[in-house]
């Protein structure tokens, strides 16, 4: 899709259908896919997202992959960055998973301490500081920041680019803050500790 990035300024998505909007985020989840190498996932928008308490969520269930997204990301405006936001998340989360999901070499710490993670995973509402710090999640938030920034000179003059990257980066720096105050300055390998006692890998 042509000018992909153009068609989140207000002027342009307020004039789309939701069915149009959700064929472009079916797009940038396409794009995402191929900067990361991975094979495209499937878009689904969640029913009844009144009741479910975030944006988007990764899932995997056999060999099906889909990620679920609120309909609030399509049916309202103002949440179009959040829209932006959570696909490259939750496409970072396929990689991850995809990353794991093969023999790992005893060099790939990265990859094991994420496969770790994965089946020590910590959901927000066990343990929300938890939930905000563990590695792939911290490498979720990372990576959907840098993407936003990345295509920051082009928002400038919409508000709701600016609302959503410092709330993005907020929860980011917060999240830091936070794991400080409950677990003290060598928070990151009491996390990582917690996680390998909760881990069946």
């Amino acid at each position: 899709m042509l000018f992909l990035f153009s068609k989140f300024k207000l002027k342009k998505w307020k004039k789309y259908t939701p069915e149009k909007r959700f064929v472009i985020l079916r797009a940038l989840e396409k794009k995402v896919a191929r900067m990361l190498e991975i094979e495209p996932i499937k878009l689904e928008l969640k029913e009844d997202s009144d009741h479910w308490n975030c944006f988007g969520a990764f899932t995997v269930v056999g060999d099906n992959r889909v990620i679920y997204l609120n309909d609030k990301l399509i049916y309202e405006p103002k949440y179009r960055f959040h829209a932006m936001e959570t696909i490259a998340h939750e496409t970072r989360h396929a990689y991850q998973f995809t990353l794991i999901n093969r023999e790992l070499r005893w060099y790939e710490f990265r990859a094991k301490r994420w496969k770790r993670n994965w089946f020590g995973y910590f959901s927000s509402s066990a343990d929300n500081v938890m939930y905000n710090n563990q590695s792939i999640e911290r490498d979720a938030q990372k990576y959907s920041l840098k993407l936003l920034k990345r295509h920051k000179g082009k928002y400038q003059a919409e508000e709701d680019f600016q609302n959503t990257y410092n709330a993005v980066l907020y929860r980011y720096e917060q999240a830091d803050i936070d794991a400080r105050k409950k677990y003290g300055i060598f928070y990151k390998q009491k996390i990582e500790k917690n996680i390998k006692n909760n881990s069946k890998y």
